[in-house]
Order: structure tokens, then sequence, then C-alpha cells
């Protein structure tokens, strides 16, 4: 059996929830460095946070049920600028085609490609770094 990480968390919590989501609709997975990352947060940019691992024969099963969840818990959270329910994500990848930016990637951020995650009022058009509480 041939695990691929689909997310990796500094929260074990967040990390532990997804974890049981999956697991509810019978996907083989399992967290990798909990325990490490829950002892010693301060280790987590080192070796890359809770690594959730799922079974490649489900991967995109789970893919689908973990962006499934998390848009409908962003349709519930209303934007901290106009207050209206109508946040989105936007994902970016920046994988260089060219041998030089690679190595810029490498040198600056450790990996060949880099990945980013906002969310947006569609209202107001405010961009948000992090999910706003629910709260």
């Amino acid at each position: 059996m041939n695990f691929k990480q689909i997310a990796s968390y500094d929260n074990f919590m967040l990390a532990n929830m997804t974890l049981g989501l999956l697991q509810e609709y019978e996907i083989n997975c399992h967290l990798k460095d909990e325990n490490t990352i829950t002892i010693d947060p301060l280790l987590s940019p080192a070796i890359g946070g809770i690594k959730l691992m799922v079974d490649e024969a489900d991967f995109q099963k789970a893919l689908t049920l973990i962006k499934k969840a998390e848009e409908e818990y962003l349709s519930e959270i209303p934007c901290p600028n106009c207050k209206s329910l109508s946040l989105t994500i936007e994902e970016k990848t920046n994988k260089p085609d060219s041998f030089w930016g690679s190595l810029k990637n490498l040198i600056a951020y450790g990996q060949t490609e880099t990945y980013t995650k906002n969310y947006r009022c569609k209202n107001c058009k405010r961009l948000f770094s992090e999910l706003p509480s629910s709260f």
C-alpha cells in the first residue's frame, strides 16, 4: 500500500478533524509526525508539519471530500470587513518552467514549487491570508 501526502498542518486539532472526516468515509489514511509536532511545535517548519497521508487509491476521493468540507465551512463564515457570507478560496501554485526560477524557489523557500492559499470576499473584494474565525 502506497501513501501520498494530501495536506500538512501545524495544528494537531485541525489535522485530527480532517483525519476523522476521511476515516468516516472509510478512506485509509494516517497522520505522520503528529507526536513530534505536538511535543515541540517549533519543529513544524523544519519537518513540514503534521502530514496527512492517504492511500493513493483513495487520494482523489479524499481531496474532493476535504475541498467540499472546506467550502461548506466557508459558507458559514461572515467576512470580517463587510459581514457578508461570500468568502471564496484562491489557490495558486508557482511552478517555474525555467531552471533559474526553480533554483530561486529552492533557495528562498526550500522547494522548487510554491503553493499559496488565500480567502477573498466576493462582496468587498478583501483578501485574507488566513481563514477568519467563525465566532
